[in-house]
């Protein structure tokens, strides 16, 4: 048995920049699983090699192909499933990813066998020792299924984060030269935990593990560490900085393991403000940014988006931060209801704490979240590409859609002529994607 691991993109605004270019970690851990069954297999993520799904499928010609995106790469996944079809009809196409864990129906289509909607890594292993038997395939939580053309939904089972096996990082370490995170290259990403724990009402992340909030033990994440070659770990749980004590263990070990690395992670301001000797330490073995969600600079939006976090916060998380110098990026969310006085103040509040390195999104209702039935007969678009949070998948309420969007991406220029940081990288990638420049390797 041959089996293709394949990472679907969809190009967006940002992707045409690359801020962020990382490993498939999701198809690493599967990798690993591979491994241990001694199963052959190969991963394949266009983003690091640069080649076509189309030969990539034809040369290896795989038995099994397992796709997976992010959803503005749904339309991306199931076409390739019907490139794999119409190459082989007999090839077993599975789909799996945090988009199909919450919106499986998104796959049910009549060129895709397997979706994995729960705890995909164990469900793999047994249809792999067991085989693709309908039967077999009845007792197996956590995937959805076609049988005689009608999709068939198991439950769902939450996963055993203690018997994941380490990620096999062979295909990072044969294209890490071309990950990146903004001026970092090669950054290696690391998963500590599922889901979150706080119920913020624009999350999709706390969906997922069935909304369960999960970790690993700082003991397995600390030997993965001790694994990675490359200088800068990106820690890419919805919130790395929850727990006081863990984050205590993990600052403990990190010096204990004298592991010498740059760590980014995601943070609340809320923990920021509160325990500012933490956020010292972790500055001391090597933390150099975080990024964090401070969503609105006023507390009734933060109220409206139950964030449980005050504007005082933020302010008191950009001065922290600055103080034991460890790099901000701070994450907003554009109402669509905003007016020409809440983009102002956005802009204002931006100026004043001279914040360099922040993005906005445009809020956007995600298929699977409980707000989502509120909005769904006022979508604009359900084209998959659009929801990038980029783009309105909504009508403004207080201002014309063109009016909108100048406002939006006036506070990207405005950035782009405030800091240095951005202005250095967003120039720097263009020479290297310009013919003069030479090409970005």
């Amino acid at each position: 048995m041959r089996i293709l691991l394949a990472k679907c993109h969809k190009k967006t605004i940002y992707s045409k920049f690359e801020p962020a270019v990382t490993e498939p970690l999701e198809l690493e851990y599967l990798s690993a699983l591979l491994e241990y069954l001694q199963i052959g297999h190969r991963i394949y993520d266009p983003l690091l090699e640069g080649s076509n799904f189309l030969e990539v499928f034809k040369s290896y010609e795989p038995d099994v192909l397992l796709l997976s995106g992010y959803i503005t790469a749904v339309d991306v996944i199931i076409e390739a499933s019907k490139v794999a079809k119409r190459q082989n009809p007999a090839v077993k196409v599975l789909v799996g990813g945090i988009h199909a864990e919450v919106n499986y129906e998104d796959f049910c289509v009549g060129t895709i066998d397997i979706v994995f909607h729960a705890n995909g890594l164990t469900a793999l292993e047994k249809i792999l020792r067991n085989g693709f038997e309908t039967e077999i395939l009845a007792g197996i939580e956590g995937i959805a299924y076609r049988e005689n053309k009608k999709w068939k939904i198991n439950g769902k089972e939450l996963t055993d984060l203690s018997a994941l096996p380490m990620p096999n990082r062979g295909y990072f370490e044969k294209y890490q030269s071309r990950t990146k995170y903004m001026h970092y290259s090669p950054v290696a990403i690391v998963k500590t935990a599922l889901s979150c724990p706080y119920q913020c009402s624009f999350c999709y992340c706390k969906q997922l593990n069935g909304g369960v909030y999960n970790t690993r033990s700082i003991d397995a994440v600390i030997e993965e560490i001790r694994g990675i070659t490359a200088e800068v770990i990106w820690i890419v749980d919805d919130t790395f900085l929850i727990d006081r004590k863990r984050i205590q263990e993990f600052i403990k070990k990190v010096k204990k393991s004298d592991i010498k690395k740059k760590f980014i992670a995601y943070s609340r301001v809320d923990f920021i403000a509160k325990n500012e000797d933490i956020i010292q330490s972790l500055a001391d073995i090597g933390l150099v940014e975080l990024i964090v969600g401070m969503e609105a600079v006023e507390d009734q939006m933060l109220k409206e988006y139950q964030k449980a976090c005050s504007a005082y916060e933020n302010l008191k998380a950009v001065g922290i931060l600055k103080k034991h110098h460890i790099q901000l990026t701070a994450l907003f969310i554009v109402g669509i209801d905003f007016s020409w006085k809440d983009f102002r103040n956005l802009r204002r509040w931006i100026r004043k704490m001279d914040l360099q390195s922040y993005t906005a999104s445009i809020f956007t209702p995600i298929k699977g979240m409980a707000y989502y039935e509120d909005y769904k007969s006022r979508l604009l678009t359900h084209d998959p590409a659009k929801y990038d949070f980029l783009h309105l998948t909504l009508k403004p309420t207080r201002m014309h859609a063109l009016s909108f969007y100048f406002q939006f991406y006036c506070i990207y220029l405005e950035q782009f002529f405030r800091s240095k940081y951005i202005r250095s990288f967003l120039l720097n990638r263009w020479r290297s994607i310009l013919p003069f420049g030479g090409k970005h390797a």
